[in-house]
């Protein structure tokens, strides 16, 4: 069976494949000062944002896995845009971006904030990513009303399934190095 959205476990592996990418440019760029175990809460903190910004896009319908935890802001974008529209364009990722930037400055580059904020919007935009490769594609250039995908990938298949393993198996290879690498620092 075929639905309208790529499945919620899909969009989790592939946030997760963006998070363990982007999360060494992180720890570089914000961690290197704190204690190991502050370190580990921010990177706790890192990953739960890329997971809830990986699932966000769909808060546009009314029966996605997010739509049902946020059922206010659901409701209301749900009225003003259709399913893969704005929620799922560039205009989208921009306007974010901006947003953030301001929290990020009215903080003070506070690290929590920063770390939320990057988190959130790596998995948001990992979610448009991977629809761009469904049947249905998406609405990328917002407002213009051009659909734009890359395959034929049909949501809730087994095409799906096969692709959310090679995500899976796609993240086990930066993990198992930052693994090792853990294990090789706190060895010597």
């Amino acid at each position: 069976m075929t639905g309208e959205k790529m499945t919620k476990q899909t969009h989790e592996s592939g946030g997760f494949l963006v998070g363990v990418i982007t999360i060494y440019p992180m720890i570089l760029k914000n961690l290197n000062n704190y204690l190991l175990i502050y370190q580990l809460l921010l990177i706790i903190l890192y990953f739960r944002a890329v997971n809830i910004g990986a699932l966000f896009p769909d808060i546009d319908l009314k029966s996605s896995y997010i739509s049902k935890r946020y059922p206010l802001i659901s409701k209301s974008l749900g009225k003003k845009f259709k399913h893969r529209g704005f929620t799922h364009s560039l205009l989208c990722l921009i306007v974010l971006y901006i947003v953030y930037i301001f929290f990020i400055y009215i903080s003070n580059w506070n690290v929590v904030i920063e770390i939320l904020c990057y988190g959130f919007w790596f998995g948001y935009a990992s979610h448009i990513f991977l629809d761009l490769f469904t049947h249905q594609g998406v609405e990328l250039l917002f407002p213009l009303k051009i659909n734009i995908n890359f395959l034929n990938l049909k949501t809730n298949s087994i095409g799906e399934k096969i692709f959310n393993k090679i995500l899976k198996i796609l993240y086990l290879l930066p993990l198992s190095y930052y693994i090792y690498k853990i294990y090789i620092y706190f060895l010597l």
